[in-house]
């Protein structure tokens, strides 16, 4: 008897999110746009159609084409024609041809904004979450460090402290040089090109 109110009591915890969950409504059903948001886990509602913001399609020579997506009070990090210094700006605005973003004038103390166009972009550092890989990023590297780290600190078949290998270091070495490439896999700068494009689309 006891086997089966505790057999009972198992089906009954796991059927609960099944009977916890809505009815399908039509009206309730998101939009693509709405979908793509609660994939990318940004938390921005939109709250009416037309919103503009920028796609950059990437388009490399190995691999599959892509879409970059950024709305106003996204971060974007780019680089502007001419100039080798990299901005990580929010984006403010979004307009046919360019966006603006705000920053305090602390001489006039008043809120000013900055137009980029996009003629004048010269490429875009993206990011993909790739699962395991882009974790790999920060865990192989640091992985390296310590197996180089506890080498050096603790005794060797030598008997002495503070020393270390070449098998430990290319061990360390290659845990380091692994999660790089993650890095780069996970966090790419795309050029703006003619295979690589960035441009105003809207939501609907």
């Amino acid at each position: 008897m006891k086997a089966n109110f505790w057999t009972l009591f198992f089906f009954a915890v796991c059927a609960m999110p099944a009977f916890a969950q809505d009815h399908y409504d039509p009206a309730k059903a998101l939009s693509s746009e709405e979908l793509f948001l609660k994939q990318q886990g940004n938390k921005r509602v939109f709250t009416k159609a037309g919103e503009r913001y920028l796609a950059l399609d990437f388009a490399p020579t190995i691999g599959t084409f892509r879409r970059f997506r950024y709305f106003p009070g996204d971060d974007i990090r780019y680089k502007v024609k001419g100039s080798s210094q990299r901005f990580r700006k929010e984006i403010y605005t979004v307009t046919d041809s360019s966006f603006t973003f705000s920053y305090v004038n602390e001489l006039e103390r008043r809120m000013e904004t900055v137009e980029i166009m996009l003629d004048d972009i010269k490429n875009i550092k993206t990011f993909r979450r790739i699962p395991w890989v882009t974790e790999g990023s920060v865990i192989l590297p640091l992985a390296g460090l310590i197996f180089i780290g506890a080498d050096f600190f603790n005794r060797g078949i030598d008997g002495q402290y503070f020393t270390t290998d070449a098998q430990s270091l290319a061990i360390g070495g290659a845990l380091a040089a692994t999660g790089f490439l993650c890095y780069k896999l996970s966090f790419s700068s795309v050029k703006i090109n003619g295979h690589n494009r960035v441009k105003v689309l809207k939501t609907y």
